[in-house]
């Protein structure tokens, strides 16, 4: 119950126009699917597509670089979105929770100025786990500091 208000308080003061912080503002384009249609899918996209954001130490600026944000661009179109906010670190403090938090904030807002309605996307953070790479290498960790942004295409009613 507390992190659910912690999680409401801190949406409630994040504003929605956040941004990335790079040197133009980055645009999703419309485009052709990127990949070939699926038997369960009959509009051209895929059931599923995501993509990792990696974010630099105690940092909470979602920066997507150019080829990320062209992997985005069938975003708009998916029935839910779920942006995953998770730190390199391994034992869980308050810091790192409110870090985890902070990214996929940052993640989601940076959606949500692109168009995407907040209420298809579903925002989960854990700051000690769900590491995708060694978490005792430094390139690891890195990996490890990270945002996650799942595009669901299908409706999942069933």
């Amino acid at each position: 119950m507390r992190r659910t208000a912690a999680l409401l308080l801190f949406l409630a003061s994040t504003p929605l126009w956040a941004q990335s912080s790079a040197s133009e503002p980055l645009t999703i384009e419309a485009r052709e699917p990127a990949v070939e249609p699926t038997a369960n899918c009959t509009d051209g996209l895929p059931i599923m597509a995501g993509i990792s954001v990696p974010f630099a130490d105690n940092s909470s600026a979602f920066r997507p670089s150019r080829e990320q944000v062209a992997l985005l661009a069938d975003v708009l179109k998916a029935k839910l979105v779920m942006v995953k906010g998770r730190t390199s670190t391994t034992i869980p403090t308050a810091k790192d929770e409110a870090l985890a938090l902070a990214r996929a904030t940052a993640a989601r807002n940076w959606l949500v100025n692109l168009g995407v309605s907040p209420l298809k996307i579903y925002v989960n953070y854990l700051s000690a786990g769900d590491h995708k790479e060694d978490n005792s290498t430094k390139d690891g960790r890195a990996a490890n500091q990270r945002v996650d942004i799942e595009a669901y295409f299908v409706d999942l009613k069933h």
